[in-house]
């Protein structure tokens, strides 16, 4: 698989930038060690690397149905039903990158219905409905920031901590709606410097926004009729990330930044 540079279009020239051809450059590069090292001094050196263009993106909103785990022990339910369906290796294909390789695993599985993990969604009912979609939550949704793995110290995950250097951390957003309720999903992927090891999606949030300025899905700039899309309705990605911070980089707004990643890159890379 080719990696195919976006170009970013200054007054006077184009910019071409690599780091940004897709989300797991690691796994395409010539020398994706080197690549994956290099990327991941980038990530330290910003605080975390913000995507260009989510102000001008747009992607299809989900629809997903009210989960069926309707026992008293719904996540238990929950993680047997997962377990049978969900073990194994899938084909991202999103459409503001190249597709990209994910495993979801038992232990991954397992995390996902701890409460360490519900209790970061607006509350159990949907944080199953999207558990039940995961693979079609990650292929609707884009690529916003990378940023190191940061290691825990008193609990704490933080800047000035050491670094695991073995992993980078990818965030995604997407959109989805649920009993006519429009909710923000983030889903955390890891990359890990060893190849052999592949993309692990491992963990997500959802939290519910208010429904904002939706187009229509026959715009150019996403996929028409799609089968799994809100009533084949699209959002800007700029309305999901409102008031969104980096991760580590308190103060620092996604969008604000987005806009501002074509001027660091052309100043500290090319």
């Amino acid at each position: 698989m080719k990696k195919v540079p976006i170009i970013f279009k200054g007054d006077n020239e184009d910019f071409g930038l690599s780091i940004v051809s897709e989300p797991f450059i690691s796994k395409y590069s010539s020398n994706s060690v080197n690549e994956f090292d290099r990327i991941q001094k980038i990530a330290e050196q910003t605080k975390g690397i913000v995507m260009p263009g989510l102000n001008t993106s747009i992607i299809n909103v989900l629809k997903v149905e009210p989960h069926s785990f309707n026992s008293d022990k719904p996540l238990v339910e929950a993680q047997k039903w997962a377990e049978e369906n969900f073990v194994g290796i899938y084909t991202a294909h999103n459409g503001t990158f190249n597709e990209f390789e994910y495993q979801i695993s038992r232990s991954a599985i397992h995390k996902y219905l701890q409460p360490s993990a519900t209790d970061k969604s607006e509350n159990i009912s949907i944080h199953l409905s999207a558990l039940k979609n995961l693979p079609e939550v990650i292929d609707a949704s884009i690529e916003v920031e990378i940023h190191a793995d940061y290691t825990k110290v008193n609990g704490v995950r933080s800047v000035e901590n050491p670094v695991n250097d073995k992993i980078l951390i990818h965030i995604f957003y997407g959109a989805i709606s649920h009993e006519n309720k429009l909710y923000r999903i983030k889903t955390t992927i890891y990359e890990y410097r060893d190849t052999n090891r592949t993309n692990k999606p491992y963990s997500f949030e959802v939290i519910k926004i208010e429904l904002l300025d939706f187009v229509e899905s026959n715009s150019s700039t996403s996929a028409p009729n799609s089968p799994n899309s809100h009533g084949g309705l699209s959002i800007r990605v700029a309305n999901i990330l409102q008031n969104i911070e980096k991760s580590y980089d308190k103060g620092k707004f996604l969008l604000e930044e987005s806009e501002k990643s074509v001027d660091y890159f052309r100043r500290s890379i090319l």
